[in-house]
């Protein structure tokens, strides 16, 4: 007798904590490629810069200084662009996380809902009531 009521407090306690599981795992799945994102970000937004320092050493005259100049503002347009571009990058990447959170909330209150019909129909109740 307590054999069957612990195995199936166990399974309840399984089911349960399936959800929280899942979540976990989507979280630290997201986590993971957000931090892949910044450290290629990074690395990105680095090389830009360290072009733009040697760009720099090669000023020695006036003619290098309009040179440098006129790539700066190429360097501008195009960095601007990248931004945008990552920006776009990251709110995708955001956006999926938080679907893929929504299908868990989705998939968790139908677990619930499945363990406890009764305390469903009673809420259905006091909503109609």
């Amino acid at each position: 007798m307590y054999n069957e009521l612990f195995d199936k407090t166990q399974e309840q306690l399984n089911t349960m904590a399936e959800p929280v599981r899942r979540f976990n795992n989507v979280t630290l799945d997201h986590m993971a490629k957000l931090v892949d994102y910044q450290i290629s970000m990074f690395r990105g937004y680095s090389e830009v810069a360290i072009e733009q320092m040697r760009a720099m050493q090669t000023v020695h005259d006036p003619k290098s200084l309009e040179s440098y100049l006129k790539a700066q503002g190429e360097a501008a347009k195009s960095l601007s662009e990248k931004l945008a571009r990552d920006t776009s990058e990251l709110v995708e990447l955001h956006r999926g996380y938080s679907q893929e959170v929504q299908k868990l909330g989705e998939e968790s209150l139908a677990t619930v809902t499945r363990l406890h019909p009764e305390q469903d129909k009673a809420s259905a109740s006091r909503k109609s009531a």
